[in-house]
């Protein structure tokens, strides 16, 4: 598949349907295919395309059962839905936008139709990810901001619940930014920052991982299904890369380096637990971090 082109699924469980509209759409987008329902729900969650055409009569589970599971999914629920159907029926097409479809279309299709209004969602969709994107992205540094930080840890803190598998933290706080500030002005500690911020996603990787700036100068990463050493290892990694890195001033009359101060926790967290703990033990091992003399790793496996 192409990484330019838009991904449509298509869900319909008649091949004469399947082989229309893939007649119909594939000169222009990618697609993806499923026969039931069962089938929709995990594809749509393997290969998360970019809007799907659901029909509503299937063999295992209609269509309206199937678009109300995808929109109780993490993995599927921003996916746009349009329903396609052989049912002209004002009933249907009210409960199918009550259960969160964006648009109705009847068979037999129109190409016109078809592809005028799989082009309006697409640039819809692609309207709303980008507010999304500007809502979850701090834009200094272009990581996740804080908001997107609650929501992605909240996330994974119940499937450590759920799936009794530890989960890490880390805090990351530049040593001394103010006197670096005052020191070289508010570009060059923009600039600071913004290098910084390309350390985290270079040493936590996994999809699951999240590096995000969420405050002025502190950073921090969460690390799912991570045990203590291997959080302390990232931390390590983080901690010596940031402090090998040169940047010269906006001049280019000098060159300067500062160093991280961090706070690691690593919990398995039970149904009782609350996450704020969890967050306040990271956060005050970076303030011990501190007192201790900076650059520095100090945490705990509670």
């Amino acid at each position: 598949m192409s990484d330019n082109r838009k991904r449509i699924m298509i869900v319909d469980d008649e091949n004469i349907n399947l082989a229309i509209l893939s007649q119909i759409l594939s000169p222009e987008y990618d697609l993806v295919t499923a026969m039931n329902g069962q089938d929709a729900l995990k594809r749509a969650e393997e290969n998360q395309p970019d809007l799907i055409l659901l029909d509503i009569v299937m063999p295992d589970i209609n269509g309206f059962d199937v678009l109300r599971k995808l929109k109780s999914s993490d993995a599927a629920k921003d996916i746009p839905v349009i329903i396609i159907t052989g049912r002209n029926n004002a009933d249907d097409e009210e409960k199918a936008f009550l259960l969160g479809a964006v648009d109705y279309m009847t068979k037999p299709f129109n190409n016109t139709i078809v592809m005028t209004r799989v082009k309006t969602h697409l640039q819809m969709a692609g309207q709303t990810q980008a507010i999304a994107r500007l809502n979850l992205e701090d834009a200094l540094t272009g990581l996740p901001n804080r908001h997107r930080f609650d929501m992605h840890i909240e996330r994974e803190w119940k499937r450590a619940i759920r799936e009794k598998k530890p989960l890490s933290l880390l805090i990351v706080d530049i040593d001394r930014f103010k006197a670096y500030n005052d020191a070289y002005g508010n570009i060059q500690g923009d600039e600071l920052l913004k290098a910084v911020a390309t350390v985290f996603p270079k040493s936590a990787r996994r999809p699951a991982d999240l590096s995000a700036r969420i405050s002025g100068e502190e950073f921090a990463v969460v690390l799912p299904d991570t045990v203590w050493e291997s959080a302390l290892l990232i931390a390590e990694n983080i901690r010596k890369t940031i402090k090998s890195t040169i940047l010269p001033t906006v001049d280019g009359m000098t060159q300067t380096s500062v160093t991280v101060s961090i706070g690691l926790v690593t919990k398995t967290p039970r149904a009782n637990d609350k996450i704020s703990d969890f967050f306040n033990w990271a956060d005050g091992s970076v303030y011990e971090a501190k007192r201790a003399g900076r650059d520095r790793i100090i945490g705990k496996v509670l």
